[in-house]
């Protein structure tokens, strides 16, 4: 088998559109293994292509073939009257509406009321003046399908996630549910990761999205490095598949030209399960939280009954 793949087409035989059916209503979604892609639009084959392309397959095939996160990038380089999406971070490319992105995961998720797709929308700095044009736009295009979006803090259980997409919150699009990277790859090779999946568990637990991603090198093309990433995090899945204490604990992977098989392995991990330790390492960091939060409002009364040095 191979975790690498540069086909664009995809055969029937690899559709794996309901393997979310199985997954336990009360199960957040922050516990599941999730495949993802990583500039999951970026199908350009035009100049500088073995430089920009990240995919193969167009949107409908990666959800056919079991993908449920996507990584989308806006590219609004002059302001329009909506939000467009490209397929390269580049000024070449082709342009489409993320609306119709939105169109078309909703229409799979109609066909396919059990499963739910994550979706992270990246405004690039060069594109908005200021963050409020994008969340302006941003809002508009969430209200037209505001009843099959969530947008809260924390992440969904399976039963309320079934049939959505799910915003993942960015630095300019504040709406939307956290998301934290993994750090499971440094310098582009698997470190430590079990060892981290203890660090991140907390995080699981606390309904918060862990992201690792596959592509992290500036100077090798997105292909050539796909080859050698696809292929350790292949080895990984099998190997943590069978003997990891903390199965399925993974969160989304994001990858770059991934192979029907690295997702079907990714999609039948099971649910991470939380023990008591973890819960209770949830419930310090909220104690934690809130005593700082005490802290804080409580400086601020005291400073703010008391008359302004070097002001008289």
């Amino acid at each position: 088998m191979s975790a690498f793949n540069e086909n664009p087409v995809l055969s029937q035989s690899s559709y794996n559109r309901e393997w979310m059916k199985s997954i336990p209503e009360e199960t957040p979604l922050s516990a599941i293994a999730i495949p993802g892609t990583h500039e999951s639009l970026t199908l350009y084959k035009g100049l500088f292509a073995s430089y920009l392309q990240s995919q193969v397959w167009n949107l409908k095939d990666q959800l056919n073939v079991g993908v449920r996160y996507f990584d989308l990038h806006s590219r609004n380089w002059i302001p329009k009257k909506t939000i467009y999406v490209g397929n390269s971070h580049w000024l070449i490319g082709k342009e489409i509406p993320l609306g119709e992105v939105l169109r078309d995961i909703l229409d799979f998720l109609e066909n396919h009321r059990n499963e739910t797709v994550i979706l992270k929308v990246t405004f690039h700095k060069l594109v908005f003046h200021n963050n409020k044009d994008a969340e302006d736009l941003m809002k508009t295009i969430i209200d037209k399908f505001r009843s099959k979006i969530w947008t809260n803090t924390l992440a969904p259980k399976m039963k309320d996630a079934r049939g959505k997409i799910v915003f993942l919150k960015t630095d300019v699009f504040r709406a939307g549910t956290e998301s934290h990277d993994s750090h499971f790859f440094e310098h582009n090779r698997l470190t430590n990761v079990e060892k981290k999946i203890k660090n991140i568990k907390s995080n699981l637990c606390e309904r918060h999205i862990m992201v690792t991603g596959t592509s992290a090198s500036t100077t090798e093309k997105p292909i050539k490095l796909a080859q050698k990433v696809n292929e350790q995090l292949y080895n990984f899945l099998k190997q943590h598949n069978t003997s990891s204490e903390n199965h399925g604990c993974l969160g989304v992977i994001s990858m770059d030209f991934p192979s029907a098989e690295i997702i079907k392995i990714i999609t039948e991990l099971k649910p991470c399960k939380f023990s008591r330790s973890d819960e209770a390492s949830k419930h310090l960091l909220k104690r934690m939280e809130l005593n700082s939060l005490y802290y804080i409002i409580l400086f601020q009364l005291r400073t703010d009954g008391q008359p302004d040095a070097g002001l008289g």
